[in-house]
């Protein structure tokens, strides 16, 4: 039988083996994906081995091997916690009791408290420096956080639309115009330096 053709690049590979659940009584899988990110972030990902991964652990490659299938299959596990992480805030809107100012307040609030996040400095990092090359490599691990985050931001304003909280428009757009800009302000902050060269007070965004 022929092969068939391959459709397009994919966000994300799955490792042959089956993977251990999301359960983590030991915690070890969290130790691996904190010390991956850790390296990554000062290494980078292609400059990173499984081996420094494992050592960073305490762990030997075999025992890593049993969570992850790949450094790759680590890299996703690490956008799938900080998209959980981001899941809380995006609750506001189902409850319909909840006012527009109050969901968008909260939201907001979320998306600022993330830009203190050392975890999230560590992200930034690494997809900045090494985004044009895991795309290089057939791997889109910036464009798969930018498209699952604004999924979610869209499906908020759905539901405020949905429930007569907000003016019905295109959720998607909504979602983009409100949430550019605060991320315009904590690339400039967080990333760029401008915290310590030309700081911006987060009021701007929360009164």
């Amino acid at each position: 039988m022929g092969r068939k053709a391959q459709t397009g690049p994919k966000t994300r590979k799955s490792g042959k083996a089956a993977r251990p659940g999301r359960s983590d009584p030991t915690g070890r899988r969290q130790e691996i994906l904190d010390a991956s990110l850790d390296l990554f972030a000062r290494q980078g990902f292609q400059g990173t081995s499984v081996r420094e991964i494992a050592r960073a652990v305490g762990v030997n490659e075999a025992t890593l091997y049993h969570y992850f299938a790949s450094k790759a299959e680590i890299l996703d596990a690490i956008i799938d916690v900080l998209l959980e992480e981001r899941a809380d805030a995006l609750a506001a809107a189902d409850d319909p009791r909840t006012s527009l100012e109050e969901v968008l307040r909260e939201l907001t609030m979320s998306m600022l408290a993330r830009f203190h996040s050392e975890r999230e400095h560590k992200l930034v990092r690494l997809l900045m420096i090494e985004g044009p090359r895991l795309a290089g490599a057939g791997r889109y691990p910036v464009l798969r956080l930018m498209r699952e985050s604004g999924e979610r931001v869209t499906r908020v304003f759905e539901k405020l639309m949905a429930s007569g909280r907000a003016r019905k428009r295109d959720p998607q757009l909504t979602g983009l115009q409100f949430t550019s800009p605060i991320f315009a302000y904590g690339f400039h902050q967080h990333a760029l330096g401008g915290k310590a060269m030309e700081p911006m007070s987060e009021a701007a965004f929360t009164d």
